[in-house]
C-alpha cells in the first residue's frame, strides 16, 4: 500500500513516461549485460553517455536518470543518480549539449482563428473545432482536454465554465474552474454546436468519430495531438512544430501580446509560479517588456 501511495505522488503522465524510460533502460542493461536494479553509478553513467551519443535531448536524459532513481527509491535502494559520479556526468552532458528546450510552436489566437476557419462542418470537423478552441480558450493540457466529461461543463451567461479535476499541478484532486468567454473565437458556441450535432449528453466530451459514426470511447491525448497536427497542416503550418502544448503556449503568448496581467494569465493556466508562465510565452513578449522600447 505504501508503494502505491508513493507511485500516486506522480502524475499519470509522469508515471507513463517513467515506465517507458525504465523499459528502455532495462533493454539497454540486458544488451549490455548490466544489472538494472540495483544499478551501479558506473552503469548509469555509461547509459546516459550512450543516450547523449544517440543525440537524445538533455530533458530526455535528465528524465530517464530521474526514472532510474525513482525506481530505486520505491524499492528501498539508494538512488544511483544522486551520486557525485553520475551528477558530474549529467552536468557535463548539459554543458556540452545545452539546456535550451526544443519547444513546439505557439498556436496563437490569430493562428487558431485561421485553423478553425479551414475546418469543415461535418461531425468530425465540429468536434475538432470545439476541441481546438476549448484547448486554447481554457489553456488546457492535452491530458486535461481529453479527460473532460459533459458534466465538467457549466454554461454561463458570459461563456462557459470548465471544471477541472486532478491535474499535473493539482495532485490533491481539489479541482479548478476556468472561465472561457464567448468572445471573438466563440469557443463556447463551438462546444455547444458539437454537443448538439453529436447528441452527447453525458460521459466523455470528445470521442472518436469515423465517417460520421460516433464512438463511445474517449479520445486519447495522442489522438488529439494527431488531429491538431492535421488541422494545422491544412493552413500550411509545419506539423512537426505543432504539439499538444501548442494551444496552451499560444494562449500565454497571446495574453502577453494583448498586455494581460501576468498574474491573471498564470491563474488561468493554473501555474503556481509566474516564471513558469513566462516560460510558455514566445520571445515576442520580450520586446513588449523591453527596457529600450521607448527610445530605441
Amino acid at each position: 500500500m505504501a508503494a502505491e501511495f508513493a507511485a500516486a505522488s506522480k502524475s499519470e503522465a509522469t508515471r507513463r513516461a517513467y515506465r517507458s524510460d525504465l523499459r528502455n533502460f532495462g533493454a539497454w542493461c540486458k544488451a549490455d549485460g548490466a544489472c538494472g536494479l540495483p544499478a551501479t553509478p558506473r552503469t548509469v553513467t555509461r547509459y546516459v553517455t550512450h543516450l547523449a551519443g544517440l543525440g537524445r535531448s538533455v530533458s530526455t536524459i535528465d528524465r530517464r536518470a530521474a526514472a532510474i532513481s525513482y525506481a530505486h527509491r520505491l524499492a528501498g535502494l539508494d538512488a544511483p543518480s544522486a551520486t557525485e559520479e553520475v551528477r558530474a556526468v549529467l552536468t557535463g552532458i548539459r554543458n556540452t549539449i545545452g539546456r535550451r528546450p526544443m519547444k513546439k510552436k505557439a498556436l496563437t489566437a490569430d493562428l487558431v482563428g485561421k485553423v478553425v476557419k479551414k475546418i469543415p462542418s461535418d461531425l468530425a470537423g465540429l468536434r475538432d473545432r470545439a476541441m481546438i478552441l476549448l484547448c486554447f480558450g481554457a489553456a488546457l493540457r492535452r491530458s486535461e482536454l481529453v479527460a473532460l466529461d459533459v458534466a465538467n461543463l457549466e454554461p454561463h451567461r458570459r461563456g462557459l465554465l470548465v471544471r477541472l479535476g486532478r491535474s499535473k499541478t493539482d495532485q490533491a484532486g481539489e479541482g479548478r474552474s476556468v472561465a472561457v468567454p464567448n468572445g471573438k473565437l466563440k469557443a463556447p458556441d463551438a462546444v455547444a454546436a458539437w454537443l448538439a450535432a453529436s447528441g452527447i449528453t453525458a460521459g466523455p466530451l470528445f470521442r472518436g468519430c469515423d465517417r460520421g459514426k460516433l464512438s463511445a470511447e474517449r479520445l486519447s491525448d495522442r489522438q488529439f495531438a494527431r488531429v491538431l497536427k492535421k488541422r494545422c497542416a491544412a493552413i500550411g503550418l509545419d506539423p512537426d512544430l505543432i504539439g499538444g502544448h501548442s494551444p496552451r503556449r499560444g494562449f500565454a503568448t497571446s495574453a502577453g501580446d494583448a498586455g494581460a496581467d501576468l498574474r491573471h494569465t498564470a491563474r488561468h493556466m493554473r501555474h503556481a509560479k509566474l516564471e513558469t508562465t513566462l516560460g510558455y510565452m514566445e520571445d515576442g513578449d520580450l520586446f513588449r517588456e523591453s527596457a529600450g522600447k521607448g527610445f530605441m
